[in-house]
C-alpha cells in the first residue's frame, strides 16, 4: 500500500476503550485509569513539537506485586496498537515463556490525529523521534520500574519511522521491529546501504513482517533481511515473517505477535544430531507406579517422536544433546538423564513438579 492509499487510515482510532485525561507535561499528577485496571494514560505537552499527546501505559503481570525492573517496549500510534499488543502478550505466554515487558503507546487520544506527518521522515519524523528520545523515555524512566532494554514497534507509517530510528538513531533502542512500511518497504535498501558506507555494525534485534499480498513490500523486506545478514555484523540478530494470505489491514494483528514472540518469548533452535545418536533416546517409558500409561519414544524419518497412549506423535526438536523441546509447546523442556546405568526422561514445564519417565525396554 502507497503513502497516498493508506491516508485512508489517517483518522481511524480503533479503541476498546476511552480516555478522558488532561494532563501535559503534567497538567495533572497521577495518569487517569482505564477499565482495564492494568493501564493508564497521561497526557502530555511536548515541548519538542509544542503539541499534546496521549501516552498509555500498560503494566505486566505483577508489577504492582514485584520489585522488578521490566524492559519497555515503545509502539507508535498507541492509539490502536496498545490492546493489538495486550491481547499478543497475552495469547503469546500461555505457549512460550515469555519476558514481560511495560507497554508504551504514544497516540492523539481524543486530538486530531496527525501520525501522516509525525511518523513520515521526510516530514515530521525527525522531530517525533527527538521527542520520543528527551521527552517521553525520560518521563516513563521517571515514573515506572523500568530497565535500559528499550523495544521500539510501529505498522505503516510506523514502520517507514522505525526503519528511519534504526539507521539514523543507532543504540538508542536494542530492538526495532518495522511493520509492513507504507512506502512499499523501497527505502529499506538505500537507508542501509546508506549506513553502512561509514559503519561496519550493528548493534539491534531487528524484525520486520507485512502480509503476503502486499507482494512489492514483502520482496524488498525479504531482500532487505537478506542483505543485512550478508554484512556479517557481530552484534545484529535480524528476521522476518511474511504472513499468508493477508493485506496491509489484516496483517497487523499477526505482524505485531510475530515481533513481540522475536523479542520476547523463548524460541528453541533445533540442532542437527545423527540418526545414530537420536536412536539412543528410543524406547518404552512409564511414570513409576503407574501401569496404566504407556509412553513411547521413537525414530522415524531422521526425527525422534514422543506417543502416549493412542494420542498423535509429538516431534522432540534437539536444542542441545540430551535436551528437547515439542514445537506445540516450547514451554516444556525435556531432558534424557541416566542414573545408576538407568536412563529415563524429565519433563519440564515452569510452575510446576517435573515429571520423570523411566524406559522400561
Amino acid at each position: 500500500m502507497t503513502i497516498s492509499v493508506f491516508k485512508l487510515f489517517t483518522g481511524i482510532i480503533i479503541l476498546a476503550f476511552t480516555v478522558s485525561t488532561v494532563f501535559g507535561q503534567e497538567k495533572t499528577t497521577s495518569p487517569s485509569p482505564f477499565t482495564d485496571k492494568d493501564m493508564v494514560s497521561w497526557d502530555y505537552a511536548s515541548k519538542t513539537i509544542g503539541e499534546d499527546y496521549t501516552i498509555y501505559v500498560h503494566f505486566p503481570p505483577g508489577y504492582d506485586t514485584t520489585k522488578t525492573k521490566y524492559p519497555v517496549l515503545y509502539m507508535t500510534d498507541g492509539d490502536w496498537n496498545m490492546t493489538v499488543a495486550m491481547n499478543c502478550f497475552n495469547m503469546l505466554r500461555q505457549d512460550y515463556k515469555t519476558t514481560e515487558a511495560l507497554i508504551v503507546g504514544i497516540g492523539y487520544g481524543n486530538r486530531p490525529n496527525k501520525r501522516n506527518r509525525d511518523l513520515n521522515p521526510e516530514t515530521g519524523g525527525p522531530k517525533f523521534i527527538s521527542f520520543i528520545e528527551q521527552e517521553v523515555i525520560p518521563f516513563i524512566q521517571s515514573k515506572y520500574r523500568v530497565n535500559d532494554n528499550k523495544a521500539l514497534y510501529g505498522y505503516s507509517f510506523g514502520g517507514m519511522f522505525t526503519t528511519m530510528v534504526l539507521f539514523n538513531h543507532p543504540g538508542l533502542f536494542n530492538m526495532i521491529f518495522i511493520g509492513a512500511p507504507g512506502n512499499t518497504g523501497r527505502e529499506l535498501m538505500p537507508s542501509a546501504q546508506k549506513y553502512f558506507t561509514t559503519h561496519t555494525d550493528l548493534n539491534c534485534r531487528v524484525f520486520l513482517g507485512v502480509g503476503s499480498y502486499e507482494h512489492e513490500n514483502a520482496k524488498n523486506i525479504e531482500q532487505f533481511t537478506a542483505y543485512m545478514k550478508k554484512q556479517n555484523c557481530k552484534n545484529l540478530d535480524i528476521d522476518f515473517a511474511i504472513t499468508p494470505g493477508a493485506n496491509h489491514g489484516a496483517a497487523l494483528a499477526q505482524v505485531m505477535q510475530n515481533a513481540i514472540a522475536f523479542a520476547y518469548c523463548q524460541k528453541h533452535k533445533a540442532i542437527l544430531l545423527t540418526a545414530k545418536e537420536l536412536e539412543s533416546y528410543s524406547g518404552n517409558y512409564k511414570v513409576a507406579g503407574d501401569e496404566k500409561d504407556t509412553f513411547k519414544v521413537y525414530l522415524s524419518g531422521g526425527k525422534l517422536y514422543f506417543k502416549q497412549n493412542d494420542q498423535l506423535p509429538q516431534e522432540f526438536a534437539p536444542y542441545a544433546k540430551d535436551s528437547f523441546f515439542m514445537y506445540e509447546d516450547e514451554k516444556a523442556d525435556i531432558n534424557f538423564k541416566t542414573e545408576d546405568g538407568k536412563k529415563y526422561l524429565v519433563f519440564n514445564f515452569p510452575g510446576e513438579k517435573p515429571v520423570r519417565l523411566d524406559r522400561v525396554n
